[in-house]
């Protein structure tokens, strides 16, 4: 049995996240920060909103607003987030200043709120219509990613080669539907666009326990979504002849052991086909390979695990989280896909996620 991992080499830490902005540490931003909620997902696009305390004291004992005109903190500003053992911090956010909000309560200090988001918020408000000719998927991403600055890193997604339409959809929108119509995720990274297919994706390996560092879990196996086979049909407009292609089991099922979601539904309940007739295939492999993704995304959302950790900053989307101390039923090992990572002065630093898995049943 796996053991869990401590987040820490010491006994007693601090956790209380650190900040920098334009890349310098700023130890009244630090020090003022009385609220952080961040938030990433499977598809990409991290979002940040630090709540500070806009009240400081001065050295000659009065007070004055800690972030008015002038202040380093403004729209624009480049931030980061680091959290986790404060001798180790590990970077958990890095983005620009989008929004800022103000609140003023009677009878307690302002309050700023800051709004951030990572650099695919770039790719967000980009919206465009372009074709790409003669172009594989990975050859796309890339050219998008150096429209808008990024590095690109991308693994597999050579296949298949052909036209590609971005009509009036933002950069973000685009990405997100050409990646998954191939069972691909993307993320940031710093300043480097990663995609990759789901299976091939791996940011990390963590062991949570119930009642040590896994403070709270739900966990459902939930048959409504899930089908024994997926099927698609086409044209090829070359050879003049009807293509068609069809997935029955998992391709990439991801971590997990036990019986997959299509098993249970033909045990429990019956066979279930489901055929896409809206995504135009022009190839039999192309068919093929849209239907097993469709039909693998479906199996890995067969178990949902959510669950609430004491906060970690390597639990984030794509890490793969063995769990254990619930029953024989449910500890397995789950793909996180959600992550929201909060703060604040009275809880102090906890991670919420949603993890999941192909297989159920010990």
């Amino acid at each position: 049995m796996p053991v869990e991992t401590s987040v820490s080499q010491s006994a007693v830490y601090r956790a209380r996240p650190t900040l920098r902005l334009a890349g310098q540490e700023d130890l009244r931003v630090s020090e003022l920060l009385i609220g952080m909620r961040i938030e990433e997902s499977e598809g990409g696009m991290t979002t940040a909103e630090l709540r500070f305390s806009n009240w400081a004291s001065t050295t000659d004992n009065r007070a004055e607003y800690a972030f008015e005109d002038g202040s380093r903190i403004t729209l624009g500003t480049a931030i980061e987030v680091y959290a986790g053992d404060e001798t180790q911090a590990r970077e958990l956010f890095r983005g620009v200043v989008s929004g800022l909000e103000a609140e003023f309560v009677q009878g307690s200090p302002p309050e700023l709120v800051v709004l951030a988001e990572d650099p695919l918020g770039r790719a967000r408000m980009a919206r465009r219509s372009k074709v790409y000719t003669d172009m594989s998927p990975a050859d796309v991403v890339s050219a998008v990613a150096n429209e808008l600055g990024l590095r690109p890193s991308v693994t597999g997604l050579a296949e298949p080669t052909g036209t590609w339409a971005q009509l009036n959809e933002s950069d973000l929108a685009f990405l997100r539907r050409l990646v998954g119509r191939f069972d691909g995720d993307l993320q940031i990274v710093g300043e480097e666009l990663q995609v990759a297919p789901r299976g091939e994706v791996h940011r990390g390996e963590l062991t949570l326990e119930l009642h040590g560092q896994l403070a709270r879990a739900r966990v459902v196996a939930d048959l409504s979504q899930q089908v024994t086979a997926v099927t698609t049909a086409g044209w090829d407009p070359v050879g003049g002849s009807a293509v068609s292609g069809e997935a029955s089991s998992l391709t990439h099922g991801g971590p997990g052991s036990g019986t997959s979601g299509a098993d249970w539904l033909g045990r429990a309940l019956a066979g279930r086909s489901e055929h896409l007739g809206h995504l135009a295939v022009a190839t039999d492999a192309e068919a093929r390979a849209v239907a097993e993704a469709a039909f693998d995304q479906r199996a890995r959302r067969f178990v949902r695990l959510d669950g609430v950790a004491e906060g970690n900053a390597q639990l984030r989307v794509g890490t793969t989280v063995a769990v254990t101390g619930l029953s024989a039923r449910w500890d397995n090992s789950y793909y996180v896909v959600e992550a929201r990572h909060r703060y604040d002065v009275r809880a102090g630093y906890r991670t919420e996620f949603v993890g999941e898995c192909s297989y159920w049943g010990g």
